[in-house]
């Protein structure tokens, strides 16, 4: 198992260095509300990948299998939310030095968002649910253990990694983009680049389905 483990942590790793909903969303973050807010906003995906890895090892995924068309409608629902969250990070008024709306309700609000972030993205949907399952082999032993360990792997890597994104990303903008309208403009931006990837995703949905027809 550790041979492929390796192989696996290093496959999640270069996964999470592709800049997608989840890195832009802690990015957009850390830029509009600091560090802090990026910690709290990473933290939040790791627990949604927490509760996605629960779900593959009580053997989820066999509902998809089942019922595709369900797999479908969750992968648009994220889609959808994905592009809310993106035009909100667009829209918004705020930056490193805007006055904060309350610390714990800050917080709350990026955990919150982050969790909502990892259960509705598509490419972390199919990641657990398509991919995550193909590392098992019988000789590892139960599923479920497999699974968890696997899983928890993945959360735990993307707790690290963008917690230290988001730190990074507010300390650059406080270093070299000094003006409030500087950091507000990297966070509009951020939001930009999630709408993309979004839209990326869905134009690969819909070619696929075109395909497949």
């Amino acid at each position: 198992m550790s041979g492929r483990y390796l192989v696996f942590v290093a496959t999640v790793v270069s996964l999470i260095a592709v800049p997608g909903p989840d890195m832009l969303y802690v990015l957009g973050r850390s830029l509009a509300a600091g560090g802090r807010a990026g910690c709290f906003s990473a933290a939040g995906i790791a627990s949604g990948y927490a509760l996605l890895t629960l779900l593959v090892a009580a053997g989820f995924q066999l509902v998809f299998e089942a019922f595709p068309a369900l797999f479908l409608a969750l992968k648009y629902i994220g889609v959808a939310y994905l592009s809310w969250l993106a035009f909100r990070l667009v829209r918004s008024e705020g930056g490193l030095h805007a006055p904060s709306r309350g610390p714990r309700r800050s917080e709350w609000a990026s955990f919150s968002a982050g969790v909502a972030t990892s259960l509705l993205n598509p490419k972390g949907l199919l990641f657990y649910f398509a991919i995550l399952p193909q590392f098992f082999a019988p000789a590892d032993g139960p599923f479920w253990r497999h699974a968890l360990v696997y899983g928890w792997t993945t959360s735990f890597l993307c707790l690290t990694l963008y917690s230290a994104l988001g730190y990074a990303a507010s300390y650059g903008a406080r270093r070299w983009t000094p003006e409030p309208s500087a950091s507000r403009d990297l966070s509009r931006l951020a939001g930009v680049l999630l709408l993309a990837s979004v839209l990326a995703m869905l134009g690969a949905e819909w070619s696929g389905v075109t395909a497949a027809r």
